[in-house]
């Protein structure tokens, strides 16, 4: 008998998101954990704030900047002062860094291919306006393509 889910579907979709796109990436990045991930899942993160990463992967600054820390370890990222404010610190890629961006977007393209090869472009495109309903969120789906450029979005929305 399995485990009721009362509201664990939409968390369990993103589990299986997260466990797919580390399985592609994960062997050539033995040191990457899931919680990594969640700098990654906006586009570009290279010239962000630890704090504006926290706050869009929904985790405490303190969790960030242990993931931050991780990732400037293993030399994917270095943290340089904000000429606007001395006192702040943005995150800048390595290319290390890079690379494990292009890798991780192209996972999460092909994972968006499989979804939609399983459903079907009509229910995937009905998938995308429901979740858009339920959290309010606008946009168009995202265009996997754009996501396997070799120029990734900014953390402000440009290209780089």
């Amino acid at each position: 008998m399995s485990t009721p889910r009362y509201f664990g579907l939409l968390r369990l979709a993103f589990d299986q998101a997260l466990a797919a796109v580390l399985a592609q990436v994960g062997p050539r990045h033995p040191e990457l954990r899931r919680a990594h991930l969640q700098l990654f899942r906006f586009g570009g993160i290279d010239g962000s704030h630890t704090a504006e990463l926290a706050a869009h992967a929904g985790m405490t600054k303190q969790s960030m900047h242990e993931l931050v820390t991780h990732l400037e370890r293993h030399e994917y990222l270095v943290r340089e002062a904000d000429p606007a404010d001395p006192r702040a610190k943005r995150v800048r890629l390595t290319p290390a860094g890079r690379k494990l961006e292009r890798q991780i977007h192209d996972a999460i393209a092909d994972l968006l291919d499989e979804w939609e090869a399983k459903l079907g472009h009509e229910r995937f495109e009905e998938l995308w306006t429901m979740l858009q309903e339920l959290t309010g969120q606008t946009g168009a789906l995202p265009d996997r393509g754009r996501i396997r450029l070799d120029e990734p979005v900014d953390s402000r929305g440009g290209l780089r």
